[in-house]
């Protein structure tokens, strides 16, 4: 093999820098015009803290100021630079700050970006509290409160409120798995919604699996099966096959 074609040497490249990175100069990341110039190599260069604070004073500091940037380009480099294993409360509240200011102005493709910042990450109560002040106004704002990492009292609250006054309806199963984490005698009239909030809860193992065979019934059985074969509940799989072979 003597020849790479462009695909094979892009990927290449992309794997080398991210192991071998180039040396940036001093002070080469303090000024936005020196992110756009850099943006290759710091897409590629491992998730790195200090770069991350570095991107989210820029970004912060253009967002209050009104100041234009390339909003998908320096978006994507924090999603890229936030993948590490820990990140401390201040840097979560700034990330959420970028998410709270561009969520309702940008574009689909930025908004699915901007989301993803404050995926799986605990907030703080002011933050909760703004997400279920504005649920109305985005999708991706619901999505965050329904598939929070933990369970959390506030969400817990809104879900209640949205369950009784019929409030995303599209999003029922994902509502009662809310109300279950907190209520587990909670009861649904729609009995196919119900147990698919049952598997979207965040309840243990043993509980849920109780909770899907004490709430199963001939309209809702082959949903229940879906979700035992999705979650590797087995055993009542090989329960209800069993059952229905017992010799009449």
């Amino acid at each position: 093999m003597t020849k790479l074609n462009a695909e094979q040497y892009s990927f290449l490249e992309e794997i080398y820098l991210r192991h071998f990175p180039i040396d940036l100069p001093e002070g080469a990341l303090e000024k936005y015009d020196q992110i756009i110039l850099f943006k290759d190599v710091l897409k590629n260069v491992l998730p790195n803290k200090e770069i991350l604070d570095k991107l989210l004073n820029i970004i912060i500091y253009r967002i209050e100021n009104k100041k234009r940037f390339q909003k998908l380009t320096l978006i994507k480099l924090i999603r890229h630079h936030s993948n590490i294993e820990i990140l401390d409360d201040a840097t979560k509240n700034k990330l959420f700050k970028i998410f709270k200011h561009l969520v309702f102005t940008a574009s689909e493709e930025v908004e699915w970006k901007l989301t993803s910042l404050i995926k799986d990450k605990e907030l703080t109560d002011d933050n909760i509290k703004w997400l279920v002040d504005n649920y109305e106004n985005s999708k991706h704002i619901v999505n965050r409160l329904l598939r929070y990492p933990v369970s959390h009292r506030l969400i817990y609250n809104w879900a209640d409120f949205c369950l009784k006054n019929e409030k995303l309806n599209d999003r029922l199963s994902e509502l009662i798995g809310v109300k279950l984490n907190f209520d587990k005698k909670f009861k649904h009239k729609d009995k196919v919604a119900f147990v698919w909030g049952i598997h979207y809860s965040k309840l243990d193992v043993d509980t849920k699996k109780d909770l899907l065979l004490r709430n199963t019934t001939k309209d809702n059985f082959i949903e229940v099966v879906k979700i035992s074969e999705r979650n590797s509940f087995f055993d009542i799989i090989a329960f209800f096959y069993q059952e229905f072979n017992k010799p009449k």
